[in-house]
């Protein structure tokens, strides 16, 4: 099995030679592709450090990290190779990771992305696992209702997934999204793919490294329509409470930049039956009190304490 490693670069000297030194690790040997989206820092001279003919980079000016990781599927479509596996710049891989992703390949021929389990990591010695819905089995499977086990943590992120690129039409992720795009990419996903979830933890997702696009206010982003999947797919299972998710995370970050009339914009959509007693309770509560629970909860998180309102 052919896999084409891409990791999208853009001011990652602190993170770019983790990354990369994780995947030349992995016990299965792979290409790697590093695009390079305009870095202004010193990304691309502690990436030169590493001298592997394994690595390839490409350098582009800033266009996010959308175009850069559709450079990647591209490139790996062209050059046959058979899947493409994505490493953000700020995460890392154990060296098993693209073992356990050859082994549900073999397992499951028929799918067309296959994902492993995932640790947020919250501080340097603070981790947290994943909890994902409607999830009890210890093996992979095949998901046949895929926004079903969504409700907590996201079955894709990332970091934590390959995709077949060969004898079929591969998703590429929408270019007009600053934010979200994860998102909207997971959506489609799970509307048009064969997809394979792995429990093994394989992958390091670090929220502790700087330059994360969650930096940037609300009111600066373009993201997804949500509401052109829910009218396009109402029957298909477990969609619109996913959405209504996600809505509600959106709402609740305009209400902590106490704008109440775009939370509103998204409340409004949300079946409340599709949320906690928690998250309905949060959709009720000022920008001071959100602030000062959001406090609390990175006091507590730093304390290997996670919050958590969904199911």
């Amino acid at each position: 099995m052919n896999i084409l490693i891409v990791i999208p670069l853009y001011n990652k000297a602190d993170t770019i030679k983790r990354a990369v030194e994780s995947a030349l690790g992995q016990t299965v040997a792979c290409d790697i592709l590093v695009v390079d989206d305009g870095s202004t820092d010193a990304s691309l001279a502690h990436l030169s450090e590493i001298k592997n003919d394994r690595i390839t980079v490409i350098q582009q000016s800033n266009h996010g990290v959308s175009h850069a990781r559709n450079i990647g599927i591209k490139n790996a479509k062209e050059n046959e190779y058979d899947f493409v596996a994505f490493l953000d710049a700020d995460d890392y891989w154990m060296p098993d990771h693209l073992t356990e992703i050859s082994s549900c390949i073999a397992a499951f021929p028929s799918a067309q992305i296959i994902a492993n389990n995932y640790k947020l990591k919250f501080s340097p010695k603070k981790f947290s696992k994943t909890k994902f819905s409607n999830w009890t089995a210890d093996e992979p499977k095949l998901l046949e209702s895929f926004f079903d086990y969504n409700g907590l943590n996201s079955i894709l992120s990332s970091s934590s997934f390959a995709m077949s690129v060969q004898n079929e039409d591969p998703l590429f992720y929408d270019e007009s999204l600053t934010h979200t795009e994860d998102t909207d990419f997971m959506i489609r996903a799970g509307l048009e793919k064969k997809i394979v979830f792995n429990p093994t933890t394989t992958v390091i997702i670090d929220k502790t490294a700087k330059n994360r696009s969650g930096n940037v206010p609300l009111q600066q982003r373009t993201i997804t329509d949500y509401d052109q999947y829910e009218e396009k797919y109402p029957e298909v299972p477990g969609l619109k409470k996913f959405l209504d998710i996600n809505r509600f995370s959106i709402a609740i970050g305009y209400r902590l930049q106490n704008d109440i009339k775009n939370a509103a914009l998204y409340q409004h959509k949300i079946d409340t039956n599709n949320l906690t007693g928690k998250q309905q309770n949060l959709l009720t509560m000022s920008s001071r009190q959100l602030k000062a629970l959001k406090r609390t909860q990175r006091i507590l998180g730093n304390l290997g304490f996670r919050l958590r309102t969904g199911r």
